[in-house]
């Protein structure tokens, strides 16, 4: 996978905090949406019987909901983190849909796939991790079938943006836990995808949906799963979710922060 930033991509999430961000967003998931936005991704598009790849397929909920409830044909998930692809190979095994699909790790750089060799790309909160955007999505298109579809979803620099105290209080939180992200402003991503030369390119704001699966996340956070975060990440670990969430939800409702659905056609 191409990235310029050293080695950002090197273990950003412990198993702690992949434990807790699965209370938190579901299992198999390390954004909020699980299932549900990877329908919304989705959205009335047929997949059946289609080669997928999914970019960043972390624990595997996604490889599973495609290939189960939506019958995608064969889907590889790649990813650079050889602790989550050993959670994504348990929960594929346990779904008994090792025969659809599989995953493996990859290095930064060029994908090593043939040029033409998937319909369908996914790339569900991942593109804001890299830094060096346009030879990424350059790479991914290579990749696409003609015809085929690059899908996700991802977090973008809203109306306000930078600047604002809701935007900056959140990135500073991710960046205070170690987290490392590129968040782009809409319209340079919408003219990035342009320039790379996909034919069409619609992104459509999703912020609403995903400020009330929010909302829903903190109500999580503070009753059902508060014991089993505190136990799992200590006083200061839960606290921070906490207060991620609410940073997030704050810069969602200030329009600093945008949450975006793609679809871009080769």
């Amino acid at each position: 996978m191409s990235d310029s930033s050293d080695d950002s991509y090197k273990n950003q999430y412990s198993d702690a905090v992949i434990n807790s961000i699965e209370m938190v967003y579901g299992e198999g998931y390390l954004s909020p949406g699980g299932d549900q936005s990877v329908a919304r991704i989705l959205d009335g598009m047929k997949i059946s019987g289609k080669s997928v790849l999914e970019i960043g397929c972390g624990l595997g909920g996604g490889l599973i909901t495609l290939a189960r409830d939506h019958a995608a044909g064969q889907v590889l998930g790649i990813d650079l983190e050889d602790s989550v692809l050993d959670q994504a190979r348990k929960r594929i095994a346990s779904a008994e849909l090792e025969n659809i699909i599989s995953v493996q790790r990859t290095n930064p750089g060029p994908f090593p796939f043939e040029d033409n060799s998937y319909d369908i790309v996914v790339c569900k909160e991942m593109l804001c991790h890299i830094e060096d955007k346009l030879p990424f999505y350059a790479e991914i298109l290579r990749i696409i079938k003609p015809g085929g579809y690059l899908i996700g979803s991802d977090w973008l620099i809203g109306k306000s943006g930078p600047g604002t105290q809701a935007y900056e209080n959140w990135r500073d939180h991710l960046k205070d836990s170690g987290l490392r992200f590129y968040f782009p402003p809409f319209e340079d991503t919408l003219r990035d995808f342009k320039d790379v030369g996909f034919k069409t390119v619609n992104l459509t704001d999703n912020s609403d949906w995903i400020m009330n699966i929010s909302y829903e996340n903190l109500q999580s956070v503070k009753g059902s799963a508060k014991q089993a975060l505190c136990n799992a990440l200590g006083k200061d670990g839960y606290d921070g979710i906490i207060l991620r969430t609410e940073y997030r939800i704050e810069a969602l409702k200030n329009k600093a922060l945008m949450h975006c659905n793609m679809r871009l056609q080769k």
